[in-house]
């Protein structure tokens, strides 16, 4: 337990917690575990991440008149816009200083903490799923009125896979609640902006067509854009700081992250993985509700 605690908030490597996450996770195929680095980290993240959305002065109401905005040497635009466009890291990983970059934190929290085998062992732990076997990510930018990717058949996997999304945004990360009339009580005013979705920035799955699930007419449809029309949500999750997602995703789901609209409070930043899992031997396991989707770049093993 020594080595995550240098990242993760301790609430989640006692032995209660990691069973409550797994009890809801064979429930539900997915779980939403908030404030879920430690205090040091989120300080880093929050300060980093902040700094760099106001040098670009987008969010809250101000259109982007640049496609280029925040591109750099470090982050690169990432395509076809009509696929996909948001920035992606590729700069050098920091040490974890205090006055580091937001995409270098970011990068040595995928490697140092997502990428390894004390992650690998607490996510077998905290999901049932099995020790991971491989895993393939990103280091993700999404900018308020620019930036979204696409739910197509070309992104279809083959086995199942875990999704982890590692997301950074304004607010403070709190589970909102709601009176009786809908208004938020708890939370600020970020929070209940993502909560909304009416600002995007959510990771939303749906269901492929059953026969292009089971193969059938898959060359012809396999770089087609997926059909709004035809679709089946099967679980959004609102953009939240500091919140990690863990889903399911079977090779008949599609995700996608919303199109981040100018109205939103700050970019979505985010770390995204997906491990490979041995299937679930678990006939308790909810079939119903698991969720898939597509690779990232160059996959590893632990």
């Amino acid at each position: 337990k020594k080595f995550p605690s240098q990242f993760i908030d301790d609430t989640y490597l006692s032995d209660k917690s990691i069973n409550e996450i797994r009890e809801c996770f064979e429930a539900e195929s997915s779980v939403q575990l908030r404030h879920f680095m430690n205090e040091s980290w989120e300080k880093k993240l929050k300060r980093a991440t902040e700094e760099e959305d106001k040098k670009i002065g987008l969010g809250r109401g101000n259109p982007s008149l640049k496609y280029d905005a925040g591109v750099s040497e470090d982050w690169n635009a990432v395509g076809p816009a009509h696929k996909q466009r948001f920035l992606e890291y590729g700069g050098q990983e920091s040490s974890g200083k205090d006055d580091a970059s937001a995409g270098s934190l970011m990068l040595h929290c995928k490697r140092r903490l997502l990428e390894s085998p004390a992650f690998g062992r607490w996510l077998e732990l905290a999901t049932s799923l099995g020790m991971p076997s491989g895993y393939r990510g990103r280091v993700r930018r999404f900018r308020p009125g620019l930036d979204y990717t696409v739910a197509h058949y070309g992104i279809l996997t083959h086995t199942a896979v875990l999704d982890a999304s590692l997301c950074f945004a304004a607010g403070s990360g709190k589970q909102l609640m709601y009176d009786e009339v809908g208004d938020a009580v708890d939370g600020d005013d970020d929070d209940a902006v993502w909560d909304s979705g009416d600002a995007g920035g959510f990771e939303c799955y749906i269901a492929a067509d059953e026969e292009i699930e089971n193969g059938k007419a898959a060359a012809a449809a396999a770089a087609d854009e997926y059909n709004e029309d035809d679709d089946t949500e099967l679980l959004s999750v609102s953009a939240s700081n500091n919140t990690l997602s863990l889903v399911y995703r079977d090779p008949g789901t599609m995700r996608f992250v919303k199109y981040v609209g100018s109205g939103a409070p700050s970019s979505r930043w985010d770390i995204s993985l997906e491990y490979e899992v041995p299937e679930p031997e678990d006939e308790d396991f909810d079939d119903d509700s698991k969720d898939s989707a597509p690779a990232e770049d160059d996959g590893v093993g632990f």
